[in-house]
């Protein structure tokens, strides 16, 4: 028989936990529920929560007021990770989602109605319902208005989801005490940005409900969660002092003092698209090659000397990804890298084989090609990832950043291609033969002169795919911070950069994303290296 639709349910209401003798502030509002996610003050809420918000507050138990920063959103999910200025807060346990079954039961806390009392109701999984290929609970527990954002727990206090108004019923009347709830699995991305977040501690929460037997599961769970208020972007008489717009800077280089302010290369426009003339392609090239003169003489001034065959990549702002293209490359969005070396060429035959004979690297895959004396000035391919860091490392390098490879391949102007925004120079080459392959279909290093891109580098695209650090994941854009971002922290595959003349011409494009598993090796398959500037 089913369970019948109205099950147990209950508030608690512990003042104890939250004091009431300190009055709202008149200009923050309160706007829904978070919870502690890491004990350095990160907290995870809705995005609707904070959206459009000019400030944010959190309130943790005990009325302690904190300004919060938005670290990282996924709007997509209703997803938002924020960050205080605190440590020491008591975090929640996270769950697998996808151990969730239907009419297991669940706790949510929140402080419904923007009250300060918060309240802990018991429900159960109703149903898990899809939008696409999104996955959403419908729980039956009582929920008001500000509980968004809030958790969702089990029974052993892990918390498994977060309460949403972004969905409706499928009938389009959502029935008394229905609401619905974000998979915690989908937080994946945001949780990434949290330094040294330990993701196998997931599941491994509370081992029973000890803790509620001796009545302080509720106050443990109440704990983690915290209120938020806001401040809209629509208020009207809040009396909001607005900073003064930064001062014009430069990025480090490395541990240098920054450079002195200087005329910035052209940045392109919002949705990735880059100029639409030579002309302007190369008033920017020229731009971006005195940039790298100016931070390379400085550094001679400094006794930094340029590694052997890597050139530097100026740190700064660019445009990363492309409206245009598959839905792992949008949004384009504005990314700044630190400055960094970057090797010029393909790591080669000759290269590896040092390695491989100094005992500090495995020999390819397939060895035809490496075994050939006449391709040992060719890309070295058939190597895994694994394969390739190792060699990085051996030079005292690393594999760049998905972020590098693309500021060193576009420069700041958000070009299609490394040397524009026309694929003439790709076509004239196939169609000439001009590219002499051996038979694996590499060429050697360097071969492509007429196709840099503004940096120097060679062979970004037209050449061998390229593996770099990241992990993959398809929405990772929609998440990622500004600066120097590293990829999600965990994942299934690795990202593939640049591709091959047998490919199509949309896979040149420089915003174009590939994978594969990190065992995977191939023909056309090979990598360069990366440097950090002293």
């Amino acid at each position: 028989m089913r369970h019948a639709a109205v099950l147990l349910s209950f508030i608690v209401v512990v003042p104890s936990l939250w004091a009431s003798d300190r009055p709202v502030g008149p200009v923050e509002k309160p706007a829904g529920t978070g919870v502690i996610v890491h004990s350095d003050g990160y907290v995870l809420t809705a995005h609707h929560v904070v959206a459009n918000a000019r400030r944010i507050v959190v309130v943790t138990a005990g009325e302690f007021r904190a300004p919060a920063i938005l670290v990282s959103a996924d709007p997509e999910h209703d997803l938002a990770l924020l960050k205080i200025e605190t440590v020491g807060l008591t975090e929640a346990s996270l769950g697998y989602a996808g151990a969730v079954r239907l009419d297991q039961e669940i706790v949510t806390v929140g402080f419904p109605f923007g009250l300060r009392e918060v309240s802990v109701t018991r429900g159960r999984i109703a149903a898990v319902r899809t939008k696409g290929v999104q996955k959403v609970f419908q729980v039956d527990a009582a929920i008001n208005p500000g509980n968004s954002g809030g958790p969702v727990f089990t029974r052993r206090g892990e918390v498994i989801g977060v309460l949403t108004t972004k969905f409706s019923h499928p009938s389009g009347i959502v029935p008394e005490g229905m609401s619905f709830a974000v998979p915690i699995s989908y937080a994946t991305p945001l949780l990434a940005n949290i330094p040294d977040f330990d993701f196998t501690v997931i599941g491994k929460g509370r081992k029973s409900s000890k803790t509620e037997a001796n009545g302080n599961f509720a106050e443990d769970l109440i704990r983690t969660t915290v209120r938020i208020e806001t401040v809209r972007m629509v208020e009207q008489g809040a009396t909001v002092a607005t900073p003064p717009p930064p001062a014009a800077t430069q990025p480090k280089v490395g541990g240098l003092p920054p450079l002195p302010a200087r005329s910035q290369p052209e940045l392109s426009q919002a949705d990735g698209s880059g100029p639409s003339d030579e002309a302007a392609v190369a008033r920017v090239n020229d731009q971006l090659r005195v940039l790298q003169q100016e931070d390379m003489t400085r550094l001679t001034q400094r006794g930094v000397v340029a590694p052997e065959g890597m050139l530097l990549i100026p740190g700064g702002e660019f445009m990363m990804g492309a409206e245009d293209l598959s839905a792992d490359a949008r949004p384009a969005h504005r990314v700044a890298v630190s400055t960094f070396w970057l090797d010029r060429y393909h790591v080669t035959n000759a290269q590896y084989r040092k390695c491989v004979e100094g005992g500090g690297c495995l020999p390819p895959k397939d060895r035809q090609s490496f075994d050939d004396a006449e391709r040992a000035q060719h890309p070295v391919v058939n190597v895994t990832w694994n394969q390739a860091r190792t060699y990085c490392h051996w030079r005292g390098k690393r594999l760049p950043t998905e972020a590098e490879w693309e500021k060193a391949a576009r420069g700041t102007d958000a070009r299609r291609y490394p040397w524009g925004n026309g694929n003439e120079p790709i076509k004239h080459r196939i169609k000439t033969s001009e590219l002499r392959t051996a038979g694996n279909g590499t060429e050697p290093v360097g071969s492509q002169s007429a196709i840099l891109s503004p940096y120097g580098i060679s062979g970004m695209v037209g050449s061998v795919s390229e593996w770099v650090k990241d992990w993959y994941s398809e929405d990772f854009y929609q998440v990622s911070p500004v600066q120097d971002p590293q990829g999600p922290l965990r994942g299934s595959f690795r990202v593939l950069r640049g591709g091959e003349l047998s490919e199509r011409s949309s896979e040149h494009h420089v915003s174009y994303r590939s994978w594969d598993e990190m065992t995977y090796w191939g023909p056309m398959l090979g990598f360069r290296c990366a440097m950090d500037v002293p």
